[in-house]
């Protein structure tokens, strides 16, 4: 009997259609000099491993906003840009979703004495939108 041939690797095992700047090499860029020194921002606090979990497929929960469209097309402009410059943005979700998160840790280092705000149920706000 014959053995069967050796399989073939392919190149491109190493590549993510997700992340398209993952087998590129690019020349790093030096960063802008800063003329003034900006206000020490307090720490951002240490994700949970609840939180970190979150990031998994399947374990995240929907939440929704109305933008006005050219609002919108700035948000996904600024996605792409960030995308291009190699930014690790796996989706506009995940962008949202860290700008929204550095919200949170500005106004717990405002309102809450830098600790997090306790959870709120997901039924805590008035759904759809304000009554004029």
């Amino acid at each position: 009997m014959s053995k069967k041939p050796e399989r073939r690797r392919s190149q491109l095992g190493g590549l993510s259609p997700v992340a398209p700047m993952s087998g590129r090499v690019e020349a790093a860029q030096p960063a802008p000099e800063r003329t003034a020194p900006a206000a020490a921002a307090p720490a951002a606090p240490k994700r949970t491993a609840a939180a970190a979990a979150s990031s998994k497929p399947g374990t995240r929960t929907k939440m929704g906003y109305y933008a006005a469209p050219e609002d919108s097309e700035r948000i996904r402009a600024a996605f792409i840009a960030a995308r291009n410059a190699g930014r690790p943005y796996r989706s506009l979700s995940d962008f949202q979703l860290e700008a929204i998160l550095d919200k949170v840790v500005q106004l717990e280092a405002e309102l809450n004495g830098g600790r997090p705000f306790e959870g709120a149920p997901a039924h805590s706000l008035s759904p759809g939108r304000p009554m004029e």
